[in-house]
């Protein structure tokens, strides 16, 4: 009898959870794929010249942003970024921003410290991480869970500081996996 109390109760609340993940990606913009997959691994340098791999950052809720200094979009999200990585870095939430400006390290730097951007700076100035990403325009971002997968994509500039954005990445905290639930009717982030 408890066994089956269990069950009942666990069939109740994993579609009120998915539901509740789901308006949370709703509400910042953010489109979960049909399934997680994990995300590509990389290898680039940060701005100190040491090599990050995105395989680091395991166990933690990972927003990767694609952006450059030359794009007035990227810009206007840095500091909603900086915000979000102040308020919940703490809770395991990393920002990792990733410029695919060519061979202008002083230039990022530059803006890097003007801003006081405390996250990680990657250079990926060759474009072979854009590339295995798939990104076409930036910004670009990909959230990713503390399980390494893939659990959703946005296009264009966000507020990523908003208290919706906070639940959202708090609810991808958890090791709960609803892969099996049908989020949205969408086709995959990444093609084979």
């Amino acid at each position: 009898m408890k066994s089956i109390l269990v069950l009942i109760m666990m069939l109740v609340w994993l579609p009120v959870k998915a539901y509740a993940e789901h308006d949370f990606f709703n509400k910042v913009g953010v489109v979960p794929p049909k399934t997680s997959q994990p995300a590509p691994d990389f290898v680039v340098k940060n701005l100190k010249g040491q090599d990050v791999m995105l395989s680091d950052f395991n166990g933690k809720v990972v927003l990767l942003n694609f952006w450059a200094t030359w794009c007035a979009a990227c810009r206007e999200e840095m500091t909603s970024m900086q915000n979000l990585y102040s308020s919940l870095g703490k809770d395991g939430v990393e920002v990792l921003a990733v410029s695919i400006d060519r061979w202008n390290e002083d230039r990022i730097q530059k803006y890097v410290e003007k801003n006081n951007l405390t996250f990680p700076v990657l250079l990926d100035q060759n474009q072979k991480v854009r590339k295995q990403y798939h990104v076409r325009g930036i910004p670009t971002s990909y959230l990713i869970d503390g399980e390494g997968k893939i659990r959703g994509y946005a296009s264009g500039a966000r507020s990523w500081d908003s208290l919706d954005s906070q639940d959202l990445f708090l609810s991808l905290k958890s090791n709960d996996s609803n892969d099996d639930l049908p989020l949205v009717d969408r086709v995959s982030i990444l093609k084979d």
